[in-house]
């Protein structure tokens, strides 16, 4: 299971950007369709790897990117790994992506800090 490695990575770059005290509510990620990550076994895995960190209860938000391709002899673009035109070998153009897009931070009195991202 490759999500709890993605899990720990996403929790530690979070980490890198709280400066300060606080706690995270949420962590919204962005992921590539071809990286063939599972949301469900990532958000497990996320609980296990953010405990006893500023991230521990977070919600983990995320958003899927969808796959597309460009036509290395004609470049038309689609979501095909072959040219539906010509029939040539595809470039990636989305889809391998895993971004770490905002942190939304609270306060250790509770009170919102706002986003970061």
């Amino acid at each position: 299971m490759h999500e709890l490695s993605v899990a720990q990575g996403i929790v530690s770059a979070a980490l890198s950007h709280i400066k300060g005290g606080g706690k995270v509510q949420e962590v919204h990620v962005a992921i590539g369709e071809l990286t063939h990550i599972n949301v469900e076994q990532l958000a497990f895995a996320f609980e296990i790897a953010s405990k006893g960190t500023a991230l521990e209860g977070a919600r983990l938000e995320t958003r899927i990117i969808e796959a597309r391709f460009r036509c290395l002899r004609c470049g038309r673009e689609e979501k095909s790994f072959t040219c539906s035109a010509c029939g040539s070998a595809m470039e990636v153009l989305n889809g391998e992506e895993l971004l770490l897009e905002r942190l939304k931070l609270v306060e250790d009195n509770g009170d919102a800090q706002g986003d970061r991202g």
